[in-house]
């Protein structure tokens, strides 16, 4: 508890950045009075709540700004009546918007909205002020509110900045932020309590969707239709989403000068390709081999029904092939990341491990099909030169040969572990031959993605299987063993874990275990690795397609497996970027085939993904 108290602080000191992003203000992570103990009951009680450094914009997102998002395909479209058309210049902050359309430009933008104390602190300063000026009573010449002569919304920045340079953080538009709305923080019915009351506080269900019991969001700082009483920073109020008036207006905020806005850092800065790795020393194996397997697994009851797996028991089946079949949509993200690799399932893994350039590679499963295939793939991989010769070592005329490589591979193994590695092969021997081949045939639209695509690839992942940097490990995802045992792992042989990919496994609980959320937040992520998930589309989009690919930010995954009110995978999904359609048909067991502009298929979807450093604030770094 002290360590976390420790980093807390240091989270909360961080200094602002010499140049902040385009459009925006550092405010300087410390204390932020909130609430107030003389006004309405929301407002109550009045405290003081520690909030860590964040940049916020300097003045009101505009019609302008809102309608580059539209033309991008990005936002839903301002309503625009004509009765709104005072409203609708492009140098008026965008109205009337709703929650959703707010955080979905805010996304866009590569930001998010305010939480409640961030908002309350930009308005309030270091001081607690009444109002963004100061203690003075309001007036048309310091706030645009009913009364005043225009009677309408005016351009953002119109009256003078009040604390830490904003503009119109009282009157113009009422402001969305990120937090669900209760009537008090404190000492009332329904009170926001301990959510609002905790350092860097974020509300109820830590402003996550869906929350239980909360239907609104809230509204800061009045507007120019409310009268001067909702002006003061204090001031909130509640709103249904999907409200959108012609006084309801919003800005973003960021956590850091790095954007996550489109094109990512992955496309603007795409890493040199790292040099084949020098065999490892034994201290290094030695460091790398230092993981506990979950033995247990044998023990882990079958579920009832084929595609289902939950906390208690795993699906029946045992999934000796892919089927995503587009996971080539993931090669840009990956392409010579280097570092490390985690991830679960068959064969898919050398994919990723051969397109990142991979350092080291530990794959893990629940399943002790799996690893017993990856027993055999290891066998056969380091005595095949090509991969053709690879795939001919599931043939008919090979049994005897590649039965053989398996007992000289395994010697060490008890015989009737021995034994089960050859009967996982001698069993699926033809579906994989199958497989293979077909992972053989050139794709063009793949761009080279896949470990039996090109030689090259091959090669790649022959080398990692000679000099002992991939381990097959048998590994429960939910436990304090194997996924713990390889963060550490990492950790002692330096090496930044840059590809985590646990498939859809995620979505199959209707939590996120507590194990597994620590579990995750253990890697050694830095700001080059991410998370690829394949979560079914139909769940939360309208799709042909069965899976949507997913990129999440190793580090904006792990902040956030911090709090406890991002509860499922799915809470994460609010936060995505749909940066592309992919048109593609699949023949009838998803095989895929020549892409086609005939079919929409699915998106490709990315949270949280840093982009490029603007070069005016990697020029301000020392």
């Amino acid at each position: 508890m002290a360590f976390e108290l420790v980093l807390m602080w240091l989270v909360m000191a961080v200094p602002c950045e010499k140049t902040p992003p385009p459009g925006m203000v550092c405010i300087e992570g410390g204390d932020a009075v909130v609430g107030a103990d003389d006004r309405s009951a929301a407002e109550k009680p009045r405290h003081t709540v520690s909030v860590e450094t964040f940049y916020l914009d300097a003045k009101e997102v505009t019609v302008g700004d809102y309608s580059r998002c539209e033309r991008a395909g990005a936002c839903p479209r301002l309503p625009r009546p004509a009765y709104y058309a005072r409203f609708q210049k492009p140098e008026l902050p965008a109205v009337p918007v709703t929650w959703e359309m707010a955080h979905q430009y805010c996304v866009y933008a590569g930001k998010r909205l305010p939480t409640e104390a961030e908002w309350e602190k930009a308005a309030r300063g270091p001081e607690g002020r009444t109002y963004p000026w100061g203690e003075e009573a309001p007036s048309c010449n310091k706030a645009n509110y009913k009364g005043c002569p225009d009677n309408t919304t005016r351009p953002p920045g119109s009256y003078p900045a009040g604390a830490y340079g904003l503009y119109d953080m009282a009157g113009n538009g009422y402001e969305w932020v990120k937090d669900w709305w209760s009537p008090c923080y404190k000492g009332c019915d329904k009170a926001c309590g301990e959510d609002c009351l905790r350092a860097n506080p974020r509300g109820p269900c830590d402003g996550a969707r869906p929350c239980k019991g909360y239907t609104q969001r809230v509204l800061k700082g009045g507007s120019w239709y409310w009268p001067e009483e909702m002006l003061r920073g204090s001031w909130r109020r509640g709103e249904r989403p999907t409200s959108g008036l012609h006084r309801l207006s919003f800005r973003c905020a960021s956590t850091t000068t790095r954007l996550s806005a489109w094109p990512p850092r992955f496309r603007e800065e795409p890493p040199a390709r790292p040099a084949d790795p020098l065999p490892p020393s034994e201290e290094e194996r030695a460091k790398a081999l230092a993981v506990v397997e979950d033995t247990d697994i044998f023990q882990i009851p079958l579920c009832g029904r084929v595609g289902k797996a939950r906390v208690d028991c795993r699906d029946p089946m045992s999934y000796i092939k892919s089927n995503e079949v587009l996971q080539y949509l993931f090669g840009d993200v990956i392409k010579n990341v280097g570092g490390g690799y985690v991830g679960l399932g068959a064969d898919q893994g050398y994919s990723y491990i051969a397109h990142a350039r991979s350092q080291w590679a530990w794959i893990f499963d629940y399943d002790p099909t799996v690893i017993r295939l990856h027993h055999v793939l290891r066998a056969v991989v380091k005595r095949a030169a090509t991969r053709e010769d690879f795939v001919a070592a599931f043939t008919d005329k090979r049994v005897a040969a590649t039965r053989a490589a398996i007992e000289e591979e395994w010697a060490s193994l008890p015989k009737e572990e021995r034994a089960a590695i050859t009967g996982v092969f001698e069993r699926a021997r033809r579906q994989l031959w199958a497989n293979y081949t077909r992972q053989l045939r050139p794709a063009r639209w793949a761009g080279g993605f896949g470990w039996l695509q090109t030689d090259e690839n091959y090669r790649y992942v022959r080398l990692m299987y000679e000099q002992g940097r991939i381990i097959a490990i048998k590994g429960n995802m939910l436990t304090d063993k194997a996924l713990p045992s390889i963060a550490r792992a990492a950790r002692s042989l330096g090496v930044p874990i840059r590809v985590y990919y646990p498939s859809n496994a995620e979505e199959q609980w209707k939590q996120l275990p507590p194990q597994y959320r620590e579990n995750v937040r253990q890697l050694p992520f830095d700001e080059r690795s991410v998370i690829l998930r394949t979560l079914i589309s139909r769940k939360f989009h309208k799709s042909d397609a069965y899976w949507h690919y997913i990129v999440h930010s190793g580090l904006h995954a792990q902040e956030h497996l911090a709090l406890p009110g991002y509860a499922n995978v799915w809470s994460f999904m609010e936060d995505r970027q749909q940066v592309g359609a992919f048109f593609a048909t699949t023949s009838a067991d998803g095989a895929q085939k020549a892409p086609t502009r005939e079919r929409y298929l699915d998106f490709l979807s990315y949270i949280g993904m840093p982009s490029a450093v603007p070069s005016a604030v990697a020029e301000s770094k020392p």
